[in-house]
C-alpha cells in the first residue's frame, strides 16, 4: 500500500478502521499489518482477534465452509455458496495418513503418526497438533500421560468458560481399561480423568463440540465431556431409531442428531435437537429431543448411503451409492440436490471451519 493511502487511513477513527478491517479475509489482514505501526498493533491485539472471530461467526452461512483431507498429504476447504473446492494445501508436519480430529474458531486439531505405518491408528505413538491454516501457525502439543497406550478416540473443542482449547483422548489396550485424558492449551499440560467404566466411544473421533460440550456416540447412548468441569457423562438417551443409521452433529448452536433409513426408495431423514444441556453435565437428568425436520429424500434413482451432517439453512450433506459414490448437498426446502464438485470421502462426518486470527501459541 502507498504512503498516501496510509496517511489518509490515519485520519480515520480507530473504530471505523476496525469496522472496515474486520470484514477482510485473514490473508489480507496479515498483509495490512505492514501498512503502519498503529495498524500492526490493532490487528495484533487480542480484542481485534475476538472481534474478527465474532464477525465471522455471525455472517449468514458461516457454517457452510468445510475443512477436509483430500489425500495422504493435502487438505482443502470446501465452500458451499455455491459448492467449490479451494486450492489444496499441505499440512506442515505429515508422514502420511494423518487425520483431522476437529476444528473450532479457526483452530484445527490434527493427529499424525510419528513414523509411517500401513495401519497407523493401531500404533502406540502418535502426535497431536493445533494448527491455524489461515495464519499458518502450528503447535505440537506435549505427549499424552499414557503415551504407551493406543488412542481409542480423540476430540477437540473450545471451553468458553475458561477461554481454553482442549483435546480429549480416550485410550485402551488389551491389558488396560479405558482411560481418559484432557489437554489444556492454556496450561499446556494433560490431565488424567476418572476411569471410564460405564461406556466408551463407538468410533475413533468425537463428533462435535457445541457450547463447551464435546459429544460422541457410545455403545449405550450419547457420551459428553463438559470441557469446563472435565466431567464425562455417558448413557445419554438418544431418540428411537438412533441405534441403526444416525449421526450426532450441530444445528443452530444446539446439539442435534440425524436419523435416517437407507433401505427404501424414498428414504426419510429426521433431525432432532437436544432440549436442555443439563443431561450433559453428568447429573442424571433425562435427555429430551425435539423433532425439527422430517423429510422424504428424492435422489432421482440414486440410493442414500450416509448422512454426513447438516447446516443452519436446513441443507444436508449426503452420500449416495451410485457408481461414482457422489456427495450431494440436499436442500430440504425445495428438495433439490447439488453435486459437490469432487469425489470426497468424509468418513462419518463433516468438519466445519471458520477462518480466524486465533493464535495456537496464545489462544487468549
Amino acid at each position: 500500500m502507498t504512503s498516501e493511502y496510509a496517511s489518509n487511513a490515519e485520519m480515520l477513527t480507530e473504530d471505523l478502521i476496525t469496522d472496515i478491517l474486520v470484514r477482510l479475509p485473514v490473508k489480507s489482514l496479515l498483509r495490512c499489518k505492514s501498512v503502519s505501526k498503529p495498524w500492526f498493533s490493532l490487528i495484533s491485539s487480542p480484542n481485534f482477534t475476538k472481534y474478527q472471530l465474532k464477525h465471522t461467526l455471525s455472517k449468514p452461512g458461516a457454517d457452510r465452509t468445510l475443512i477436509l483431507k483430500i489425500d495422504d498429504d493435502f487438505i482443502s476447504l470446501l465452500s458451499l455458496n455455491p459448492p467449490q473446492l479451494n486450492a489444496p494445501f499441505a499440512f506442515p508436519y505429515t508422514i502420511g495418513h494423518f487425520r483431522i480430529v476437529g476444528s473450532c474458531n479457526g483452530i484445527v486439531c490434527v493427529s499424525a503418526p510419528r513414523t509411517f505405518c500401513y495401519f497407523p491408528w493401531y500404533r502406540r505413538t502418535h502426535d497431536i497438533y493445533l494448527w491455524n491454516p489461515a495464519t499458518r501457525q502450528s503447535k505440537l502439543i506435549p505427549p499424552n500421560i499414557r503415551d504407551d497406550i493406543p488412542s481409542r478416540a480423540v476430540g477437540f473443542g473450545f471451553d468458553s468458560v475458561h477461554n481454553d482449547y482442549k483435546v480429549m483422548r480416550v485410550a485402551s489396550s488389551f491389558a488396560e481399561p479405558f482411560s481418559a485424558e484432557v489437554y489444556s492449551a492454556n496450561a499446556d499440560v494433560w490431565r488424567k480423568l476418572d476411569p471410564m467404566r460405564s461406556d466408551y466411544p463407538e468410533y475413533g473421533d468425537f463428533d462435535v463440540c457445541v457450547n463447551g460440550f464435546l459429544c460422541c456416540q457410545g455403545f449405550y447412548g450419547m457420551m459428553a465431556l463438559d470441557l469446563s468441569t472435565e466431567v464425562i457423562a455417558s448413557g445419554i438417551r438418544l431418540p428411537h431409531g438412533s441405534d441403526k443409521y444416525s449421526c450426532i452433529t450441530d444445528f443452530n448452536d444446539s446439539i442435534a442428531i440425524i436419523t435416517y433409513n437407507k433401505d427404501e426408495l424414498n428414504p426419510v431423514i429426521k433431525l432432532r435437537t437436544l432440549d436442555d444441556e443439563a443431561c450433559l453435565r453428568g447429573d442424571g437428568v433425562e435427555a429430551c429431543w425435539t423433532l425439527r425436520l422430517s423429510i422424504h429424500v428424492d435422489l432421482a434413482g440414486s440410493s442414500l448411503s450416509r448422512v454426513y451432517g447438516c447446516f443452519s439453512t436446513g441443507d444436508f450433506m449426503l452420500g449416495t451409492e451410485d457408481t461414482q459414490d457422489s456427495v450431494l448437498l440436499y436442500n430440504s426446502h425445495n428438495k433439490e440436490a447439488t453435486n459437490v464438485p469432487c469425489s470426497i470421502y468424509f468418513g462419518r462426518r463433516i468438519i466445519k471451519y471458520h477462518e480466524s486470527l486465533v493464535s495456537v501459541n496464545d489462544p487468549n
